[in-house]
This record gives structure tokens, sequence and C-alpha cells, in this order.
């Protein structure tokens, strides 16, 4: 049986050299355009150096393609040297040239800031991870230099100087410079060999260190748990690891716990293998501890992990869209597992749980996936950002109605204080009223409040300033015109639309209070028999507490214009009416107690006049008729009273007696009359006296006498006619 072979043909063979004759041209000429890289990085300790960075090209074979020679490559690179970038000049010889840029650093941080200038500079993203150990210490001890950049992104900056400046053409810019780069670390006089290629990876150590380092932290309650487990690279001895356990419980943090064996299946998954129960307490060891904050974490995986490199750190920020807010918390920072990893192994493992059990494996570039993809290194850079919607913990509306028909409201919107410290002023800032409007922030307990003030001196112009702080709302105030002396019913309707400000997500605790102003009051009933769909609700409790209502629902609400608020009492113009009435009435009790004396002096003076007036008018009445004092003025202390003189009588007439004469005793004539006379007092009779004739004058009544006024002489009374009106006699 024969074996059968294929061999290529004559011309198959001759195509397949033609074709690799052509790639080594190609090679050749764009090696002949390029320039070569190479870098010493040179150390004198763990934190101070100086990497050297040295551009070679031939001048003859890129004469055609660099306009100007070196003299204009020289003026391009000085005119758009970057900051942090030393350049020391070309120097030729013969046909070749050489560039020479230095970056010098005192500090690891000093090195990281101007490598991150370069970068930046050059237009790359890379975000620079830079280590360097020289440690006696720690599971891998000696010498060991990482970095994740070459020389080569440093310099990206350069190609497109030359082509702004006219020095090398848009076509030859992506020639500029070789993508092959060689380099070389010394610490010191020692050279530590480079295995990273263009990027350096140095080192010369003793080696101890785990194969893997699986680093998880879970976010709980503000704080962070965390585990890490330690995979040997093969089930450790005795001497080793008491070595491992020893150098543990030195560097692990204050209050964690280390333990034997390994507890995580993903790290006993990458644990060698083991059958007994003792050897398997021999392939790892498991260390869990917890960190209340940020910067405790960070605090304690520094001391941990040793490296000077390390470091962690977080950020939070309060970020507002579309009047929702979410807290952006970032971490960052460099993770150095150079003492802790092997150099040859899988390196350093980072797992973040957030607080809603979503898991982010960070690879060696600081890149968060959800998945546990990735690779590991034993230098990882941190740079996750989380994400998470505040929730607002309530929201209440607090109105009230002044008696001179003032109307207010406030906003109160109530968030974590732990989600939004130190964003009050983006708070206020999205929440704030108009020009016209009061807000301010202020810590209440756990939580922070935005207080929002809108006033207006009547219904028109609070409605106005309502509506322009959140549109389509307004608060109506319903009541009788004219005047109630004991008040009226009146409604207040408040329409204020939520979702306008806040949207419709949200769905925090919602209170909604009135209160009505002074003399005016609620009634539990009236104010569920208005709202009675409200108080068949169970999410909905109304409550009226004297002059206040409370409208409490453990949802949110996005408008209020279901409600009614009955009330009733005074309105301003029922309190001025009511008021001036009582001011009359209190006013005149005023006066009438200020002049009580005066009213009762005046009031004796009155009673004294009256009883002056009659004693006088009683005195002119005995004058008039000729009598003297009576009885009554006799007993009332008046003296008699002379009575007029006798006036001569008329010569008798025929048929009757002569006047002032008595008539004969036993006279039967018509005119003999004998009538009793009575005295001013009734009841008196005086026989011996013959009645007067008939006296007009005396038969008028009598008027009172007039007190004489100042400056006036006293008036004698009239004396009445002697012989009766009808005489025509007047005495005076």
């Amino acid at each position: 049986m024969h074996a059968m072979t294929h061999a290529p043909s004559a011309p198959t063979r001759q195509r397949w050299m033609f074709l690799a004759v052509l790639l080594t041209i190609a090679a050749l000429i764009l090696s002949a355009c390029s320039a070569k890289i190479e870098t010493q990085l040179g150390l004198e300790s763990a934190e101070k150096g100086t990497r050297t960075i040295l551009v070679s090209f031939n001048m003859k074979d890129n004469q055609d393609k660099v306009k100007g020679g070196t003299q204009a490559l020289d003026a391009s690179v000085r005119k758009h040297l970057p900051e942090g970038l030393e350049y020391e000049g070309i120097q030729s010889e013969g046909d070749k040239a050489r560039a020479t840029f230095k970056v010098s650093f005192s500090s690891v941080d000093e090195y990281h800031s101007k490598v991150t200038s370069l970068l930046k500079a050059s237009g790359s993203d890379i975000k620079p991870q830079i280590s360097i150990v020289n440690s006696d210490q720690g599971l891998v001890q000696g010498i060991q230099v990482k970095e994740n950049f070459s020389s080569g992104d440093l310099l990206g900056w350069l190609p497109e100087a030359l082509v702004v400046d006219g020095v090398v053409s848009a076509s030859n810019k992506n020639s500029v410079l070789s993508s092959s780069d060689e380099t070389t670390v010394k610490f010191g006089e020692k050279e530590v060999k480079n295995s990273g290629g263009s990027k350096i990876s140095a080192k010369d150590v003793q080696d101890r260190g785990f194969r893997n380092v699986i680093l998880d932290v879970k976010e709980k309650d503000g704080g962070y748990d965390v585990a890490i487990s330690f995979v040997a690279k093969e089930i450790m001895n005795t001497e080793t690891a008491a070595a491992v356990d020893a150098y543990l419980n030195q560097v692990k943090p204050e209050g964690s716990e280390l333990k034997k064996g390994l507890e995580s299946s993903q790290a006993k998954a990458y644990a060698p293998s083991a059958s007994t129960a003792s050897a398997k307490e021999e392939v790892g060891r498991t260390l869990t501890f917890s960190a209340s904050s940020i910067e405790d974490l960070g605090s304690g995986l520094k001391k941990l992990f040793g490296a000077s490199s390390t470091d962690f750190s977080a950020s939070r920020e309060v970020v507002a869209k579309d009047n929702t807010f979410t807290v952006q918390k970032k971490i960052s920072g460099l993770l150095d597992c150079s003492l802790l990893c092997s150099p040859n192994g899988d390196g350093l493992t980072l797992t973040i749980v957030d607080s809603n059990d979503k898991s982010y494996m960070v690879d060696p570039e600081g890149r968060a996936s959800s998945s546990r993809s990735g690779g590991s290194s034993t230098l990882i850079a941190v740079d996750r950002v989380s994400s998470r919607q505040i929730e607002m913990k309530s929201m209440k509306v607090a109105t009230s109605l002044g008696l001179d028909g003032s109307m207010e409201a406030r906003f109160l919107y109530a968030f974590p204080t732990e989600d939004v410290a130190g964003a009050e002023q983006k708070l206020k800032d999205v929440f704030a009223g108009g020009s016209n409007d009061e807000t301010e922030v202020r810590q209440d307990g756990d939580s922070t409040i935005v207080s929002v003030k809108v006033r207006g001196k009547d219904q028109n112009e609070f409605n106005q300033r309502l509506n322009e702080y959140m549109p389509d709302s307004k608060v109506t105030v319903t009541r009788p015109g004219g005047y109630h002396p004991f008040g009226s019913d009146y409604t207040v309707t408040p329409e204020i639309k939520l979702s306008s400000k806040l949207g419709n997500y949200y769905s925090a605790p919602f209170e909604f209070t009135f209160k009505a102003p002074t003399f005016s009051s609620l009634d539990q009933q009236k104010v569920d028999a208005a709202n009675s769909l409200a108080k068949n609700s169970q999410h909905v409790q109304l409550t009226v507490n004297g002059g206040e209502l409370s409208v409490k629902t453990d949802r949110g609400v996005s408008s209020t214009s279901g409600l009614t608020v009955p009330a009733s009492g005074l309105s301003m113009t029922d309190v001025i009416v009511d008021a001036v009435i009582v001011g009359l009435l209190l006013l005149i009790l005023i006066l009438l107690f200020l002049f009580r004396k005066k009213i009762a002096a005046a009031r004796a003076k009155g009673r004294e006049r009256r009883a002056a007036s009659a004693a006088a008018l009683g005195a002119a009445a005995g004058v008039a008729t000729g009598y003297g004092a009576t009885q009554a003025d006799a007993q009332n202390g008046y003296p008699a009273q002379g009575g007029y003189a006798a006036q001569n009588g008329y010569a008798a007439q025929s048929g009757y007696p002569a006047q002032n004469t008595a008539y004969a005793a036993g006279d039967d004539s018509p005119t003999q009359v004998f009538t009793p006379q009575h005295g001013l007092n009734y009841g008196e009779n005086e026989p011996t006296k013959a009645m007067p004739a008939y006296d007009a004058q005396a038969a008028q009544p009598a008027q009172p006498t007039q007190p004489v006024q100042p400056g006036q002489t006293a008036q004698q009374p009239v004396q009445p006619n002697q012989f009766g009106a009808d005489d025509g006699d007047v005495l005076q």
C-alpha cells in the first residue's frame, strides 16, 4: 500500500516566492520611511527616574518625504512640544539623525501626571497605569516595573504636528513613527529584563505569590462587604503556609478575619487539585472585612496590597434631568497586587456587586462588564460609574388663606440626605420658584428638604405666581358678597398640578394642608361630605383640626383638582363692619365712664333748676292772687308775701252792693253767694273770705320762671288784671 502525498507544482511555488519578495520589499520601504523608537527607563529608586525616548531616522531615505530637512523637523517639534516633555534637539551623523525626548520625575505621582498629559495631547484614551516596586517584603520580593502604554503612545502628537506645518504630507502621516519599539529598564546600575515588548513589564523577583487574587466587593447599606480569595499556585507546604499567614496577618485591615481554605466557588475553580481536608485548607486563604464607606474600603485595600501605587477613592454626583435626579457614584483608582500576586500567575480579579445585586467585573484597563469574562493582571485600574435614581421621601403642599384675602402655598420636597448630600445648590436650582418666590434648602433629621414659598396679596396675584411656578395650577375661593355679621359659608378649591413640576414618575407619600383664616373654622362632616370619593378611598386620610385640614396619601398625587374645602367664617368686610359697630358701642361706654361725674353733676343741677323753677312759679302764682304765702309755702320755708294794696273800687251801681262790701246776713239775692275759698292746697277751706272777682290773667296757667342769665336783669312778673279779662283794663 502506497502512501499518497501531494506536492505543490512549480508554478505555484513561484507565485508564493514572488509574493514573499513583494512583502519583503514593502517592509523595507516602510522601515525606511518610519522613524525607529527606543525607550530607556532609568530608575534611581522606586519613586525617582527618567524616561528617555530616542527617535532615529534616515534623512537620505526620507529626503523626498520630509520638506525642509532636519531644520524643519526641529522647528515643528519645538513649536508643538507638549507640556511635561523635554526636548534636547536633533543630532545628525551623516545621513542618520536622532531626536531625544525625556520625561523626568521625582515621584510616581508626578510621572503619572506627565504621562496623562502627553496621552491627552496625543489624542489617546489610554488611562495610564504605572507600578514601580522594589520591596524586600511581601510574598513577591524584588524589583517589578509595569506600565500599560508605550513611548509611541506618548509621541502620538508628533505626526499630526508635522502635517500641520507642511513638513510631511497627510498621506505619509501614519508612516512617520515605527510601530516597533525597543525598551530597556535599569534600576540603578542593574538592568531588569523587560518582557512586555514596547510596553514595560520588567521584573527581578523571588516569587511566593498567589496564582489568583479574587476581590469581591459588595455594596450594602451605604457601606461595603469585602471577600478576598488568595489562590495558591500549588498546595502550600508548612513553611510556605507559615510565611503566607505571617504576612497576611501583618497587612490585613483592622477588624478583618483570615480563614484557611477557599469559600468562593470561583476561587475553588482556579485552585490546585486537593482531595483531603488538610490539603484543601492549604490551597489558599480567604479574608473578609466590612467597610463603612468608600474611604474605609480604600484604606483597607491600600494596607493589604501594600504597594505605594495602590490608591482607591470614590466620588459622587447628583445629576438632574427632566425634573428627576440620579446619584452617580464613581469608584476610581489603582489596585497593585505586585506584592501578593505571582508575576507568572493570573493576577488580580475585581468584581463589584451593587446595591441591586448586579455584578460588574473590572478588567485590567478599568472597564466594567456585567459578565465575568475578561483578563486579569497584577495591576488593575478602577474606573467604574454606577447610577441610581433618587426617590423622593415625601412631598407636601401647605396652603393658607389670610383674613385680608392674601394666599400662600409652601411646596416641601424631601429627599434622603445620604443620596443628595453635597448637591443642595443643584436641588435649589431645579426646584426654585420665580423672582417673587422664596426658596431654601434645609436639613431635617435624615432628610434634606427643599422649601419653595409662593405668596400673593390677593387671589389674582397668587394664582398668577402659582401658575408661573407650577403651570396649570390655581386656588379658587368662592364666598357670597355683602355683609354678614355672623359670617357665611364659603369653599376653597385647590387645583395644583404637581405633574407639571415633578412629572409622573414619583410615588412618594403626599400631604396637602389648608389653614383657614382667623375667625373661620372647618367641620369634619362637611369636609367628608364634600370629598366623598377621597373619604371612601383606603389610601386617603382626611383630618380636620380646628381651622386646619390635612389630606394624606401614601401614593404620589399628580393633581389636587378633585379636592374641595368647605369652610365658614367672617370675611374682611364682615370683620370691618362688626369692628366699627363694636367700636362705637365701646366708645360710648368709655365716654360715659370717663364723664360720669360731670354727667351726675349736670343732672343734679338740672334737678335744682327744676326745683327753683317750680318754687318761682309758686311764688308768682301767690302774688298774682293777692295772697301771701300759702300753707304749702310756709311749710316749704318760704316767707309770707304781702298782697297787693287795696284798690279803689268802682262806684256802687243800683242793685249791686259796693265793691269789697260784704253781703248782709240773710241776703238771698241772686248775687249773694257764699262760696268756700280754697287755698293753694286743696281741701283747706276758708269760709270767712269772700270769693274774689274772676281774674282772667290769674286763671292762666303759671309759666315757669326762667333763670337769670349773666348780663341780664331780673324781670318782674306781670301783674294779673284785677277785674278779669273781660273788663279790658290792664294794670301795670
